[in-house]
């Protein structure tokens, strides 16, 4: 990482959850510290805390994963009112017009921003069960875009499956036939995650499933 290391970066679990961890309404900049030290060794320098209180977050990353990634992390929920008992779910709220701008709060319509051909990443985190989730972007940017508060879930069973292995994948059918393969996994199975995450994608691509 770069030469200057926050404190918050290499504080045990226990005390930086306590020290960070708001006691409700989830903000970025407390998403954001958990991705990257998730992470690990892998991001190339830590971002500045304003950058940290943005969504999305552009990450120098190194190998095994692309130099740079942008990430969308969002609070993942359950509620028991979803038609799958169970369901978790992420609200996609930010994006850009399809001019590239960012996107005011009226547009119908926005897309996950890929300037400077920064590929974006769809991530959901429960601080509860300590569990990211990871959408395909991709999908999701197909047909116009996605709307102001789109609804992306995940079937309970990749939770669980990641929970009890700390890593597992697995489909969901969405409107209009298409299918979503979806990854889950605890945070030091992380950057496995994210290159299975992106492999899934360019796999579904290349072979025209979506």
């Amino acid at each position: 990482m770069g030469s200057t290391t926050p404190g918050w970066l290499t504080l045990p679990e226990d005390e930086f959850q306590e020290r960070y961890r708001p006691a409700k309404n989830f903000t970025s900049g407390y998403l954001h510290r958990v991705l990257v030290r998730a992470l690990g060794s892998a991001v190339d320098g830590v971002p500045p805390d304003e950058a940290l209180k943005h969504k999305p977050l552009v990450l120098d990353l190194a190998s095994p994963l692309p130099p740079r990634l942008r990430f969308y992390v969002y609070t993942a929920t359950q509620h028991p009112s979803e038609r799958q008992l169970g369901t978790f779910k992420i609200q996609l709220t930010v994006g850009v017009t399809r001019d590239g701008k960012p996107a005011p709060p009226e547009a119908k319509r926005r897309w996950f921003d890929r300037a400077d051909n920064i590929r974006p990443i769809a991530m959901g985190y429960h601080p509860d069960w300590n569990l990211f989730i990871l959408w395909d972007a991709d999908l999701h940017d197909l047909n116009g875009g996605f709307g102001s508060s789109k609804n992306v879930q995940t079937p309970p069973e990749i939770v669980w499956a990641a929970l009890a292995k700390d890593i597992s994948h697995g489909s969901r059918r969405l409107h209009g036939g298409l299918t979503e393969t979806i990854v889950a996994a605890r945070p030091h199975r992380l950057v496995e995650a994210l290159s299975l995450r992106i492999d899934l994608s360019n796999e579904a691509m290349c072979e025209g499933l979506f």
